[in-house]
């Protein structure tokens, strides 16, 4: 699939992701992006974001809320650690699992398996009590 050019409007959607830093809404991240004085379209938005997932510079998610969200992302293949609170994401990797599914795939036949894994729980700077 070729990717479209950079537009102004995928690089005004590329800068607000960056500062955001966890993972947005669409909807979030057009507002944020209207608080800055720029005027621009949800539906751009949604196909900024969708070619910058495309294009590897992006990831993407459904939340347990069933909402898809976003933010930038490493392009080597890796998993996430959401806190249900504030959206602090980590990214992690499981290497031996990485190996296990591949073997898995293979003893049934199988090749060309992709998987996603998104664990959510409370980061420790939520978890506290105060």
């Amino acid at each position: 699939m070729t990717l479209k050019r950079a537009t102004w409007q995928k690089t005004a959607v590329k800068e607000q992701l960056d500062l955001f830093g966890g993972f947005v809404s669409a909807q979030e991240l057009h507002q944020k992006i209207l608080a800055t004085g720029k005027k621009l379209g949800l539906t751009t938005v949604y196909r900024a974001l969708t070619e910058l997932v495309l294009g590897g510079e992006a990831d993407a998610l459904n939340a347990e809320d069933g909402e898809t969200k976003y933010r930038n992302c490493t392009p080597k293949h890796h998993h996430h650690l959401i806190c249900r609170k504030c959206g602090n994401t980590r990214e992690f990797e499981l290497p031996d699992f990485e190996v296990e599914t591949e073997r898995i795939a293979r003893s049934h036949g199988f090749k060309d398996v992709s998987h996603s894994i998104e664990l959510f729980g409370i980061c420790s700077k939520c978890g506290v009590a105060g």
